[in-house]
């Protein structure tokens, strides 16, 4: 069970929301579940229907992903929230890697709901830990950009309102709810960059050198 002061100490940064209507790209993983109810307080806050729609894109790349797109159909009706979704198909491109040709994919769908649904924002479920891991890939090549609270990608403008928040917290919120989310296998597959900074070196770092180490990555990319 989540301990309660852990979840009230959450930063959602609801300020950085446009006031118009705003997508929520949920992939079924337990950080845009958690951006799906954090932002609507569970289907209970007022005009959620009205503000935001869920979307989804299925890239046909695992047998578990048209599962996985039922169950977000699914949270959407739950919440009271229009969904919006597209089965592709996902092709590299020549030099592309798979995981550049699927974002390729994702973001020609946003920039089609941006404008059939005339969506102000698209709100994504980026936390904490996903700056610490972009901090430590981008030190490797000598930059130190990162992921931002607010960006444009052509017509499409993100915010990203839950970089205050650890991953592990954001479960916790939905265990202490009873909700459940989605993982995705391919997450674990260490030979991918991020998920060895992920599940191998922060790990690491974090027992041998600081615990608070995401915490103190956070802060000196500048997020807070």
């Amino acid at each position: 069970m989540a301990n309660f002061v852990i979840i009230r100490s959450m930063k959602v940064n609801r300020s950085i929301l446009p006031s118009g209507r705003i997508g929520l790209a949920v992939s079924g993983g337990s950080d845009s579940v958690a951006l799906a109810f954090l932002l609507t307080k569970g289907g209970k806050k007022k005009n959620v229907a009205k503000r935001f729609v869920i979307l989804h894109v299925d890239h046909g790349l695992r047998k578990e992903s048209k599962e996985e797109y039922r169950f977000v159909r699914t949270l959407a009706k739950r919440l009271g929230i229009p969904f919006k979704g597209t089965h592709a198909k996902v092709v590299k491109h020549t030099g592309e890697s798979l995981e550049m040709a699927a974002r390729r994919v994702r973001l020609a769908f946003f920039a089609k709901c941006v404008k059939e649904l005339k969506l102000d924002a698209i709100a994504t479920g980026h936390h904490m830990d996903d700056v610490a891991e972009t901090f430590l890939m981008k030190l490797r090549r000598a930059s130190l950009c990162g992921i931002r609270e607010k960006s444009e990608v052509g017509v499409i403008r993100f915010v990203r309102p839950l970089l205050g928040c650890r991953d592990a917290e954001l479960k916790d919120y939905l265990r202490k709810y009873g909700e459940e989310w989605r993982e995705d296998v391919s997450n674990d597959d260490t030979s991918i960059e991020r998920n060895r900074v992920r599940h191998e070196i922060i790990p690491f770092l974090e027992k041998t050198l600081d615990r608070h180490l995401v915490e103190h990555l956070f802060r000196v990319s500048g997020r807070i």
